[in-house]
């Protein structure tokens, strides 16, 4: 934690002011003019944001992220993101983290190493180093923590659960906890200051034992905690369609639950009910997001198409 709060204090002064053209979204007029009219609504709003895997490891897909992101910033929102697991062999993304430690990761030919949390828990804590410097980069005040730092979140065992995606290798971690308790004082001190805090999913237990956190319910839980106006969710597509509007914003709760009773569904049920839970706890909207797509949150949280 040390470590990216320096990256914060040492990137911060000389890039808040740096240029805001580099957004490579922001390319047609009718796009900015409604993003101007619509960021005053935005001003101290509280977004909360899983970033998935699926765009972690894709250069264009975590490009649209960060730049989404640092608008939304430029709105005035306060910002708190959870970021996902990472798949010991998505070898690309960790040889751009670290040469060294990639070179470590590959020796190890036994993926029950997936099955340690400790492991786990380092391949996460390089990931989280990585979304904190590109954040800096262009210009974001960010600091990446976990939910053992200052216990943050307490876990507790969850049930086995897998999930499968057509056409998708999506990692089945079945270790994943769930957390039950959270001190949202520490995240509201880092929005008073301006810090997108970029947490990493893990927590203790009572006994001090460390758990990998279920990312949607943690993402859930902090949005309800936090009783933010937004949570972005976002999802692999089950089936391709033509019609299924892929960006949903949605704060009816009965209307979301007509999702669960859909046999042509689009959306993993177990996703669906956790943003049931949400909007249960909390009087905000609820958005699901096409993980493939580069501009869905801008796309969903303006109302306009851009993808």
């Amino acid at each position: 934690m040390q470590e990216n709060l320096k990256l914060v204090w040492q990137n911060g002064s000389n890039l808040k002011n740096k240029e805001v053209d580099s957004i490579s979204s922001l390319n047609n007029i009718a796009i900015i003019k409604n993003i101007i009219k619509c960021s005053s609504e935005l001003k101290n709003q509280a977004i909360v944001l899983k970033l998935s895997a699926t765009i972690i490891i894709d250069d264009k897909l975590f490009t649209a992220f960060i730049e989404s992101v640092r608008l939304l910033e430029m709105c005035g929102a306060k910002i708190y993101i959870v970021h996902d697991h990472i798949d010991l062999r998505s070898s690309s993304l960790i040889s751009q983290i670290d040469k060294n430690f990639s070179q470590k990761i590959s020796k190890i030919s036994d993926y029950s190493s997936l099955n340690n949390p400790i492991i786990m828990e380092i391949l996460s804590s390089y990931v989280n180093k990585l979304i904190v410097t590109k954040l800096s980069s262009i210009g974001c005040y960010a600091v990446g923590i976990s939910g053992k730092d200052a216990n943050l979140l307490q876990a507790k065992k969850s049930k086995l659960f897998h999930r499968k995606i057509v056409n998708h290798d999506v990692i089945n971690i079945g270790f994943l906890s769930e957390p039950i308790m959270i001190n949202p004082e520490i995240l509201l001190n880092f929005a008073d200051n301006n810090i997108i805090p970029v947490i990493a999913p893990f927590a203790s237990d009572d006994q001090e034992k460390t758990h990998l956190l279920n990312v949607n319910l943690t993402v859930a839980t902090i949005a309800s905690a936090l009783s933010a106006e937004h949570l972005i969710l976002p999802y692999e597509i089950l089936q391709v369609s033509e019609t299924f509007p892929y960006n949903i914003k949605i704060r009816d709760i009965n209307l979301l639950k007509s999702m669960l009773d859909d046999s042509n569904n689009f959306i993993e049920e177990a996703l669906i009910k956790i943003a049931v839970n949400a909007l249960e706890n909390n009087n905000g909207y609820v958005h699901f997001v096409n993980s493939e797509a580069p501009n869905s949150i801008l796309s969903t949280m303006f109302d306009i198409n851009i993808n």
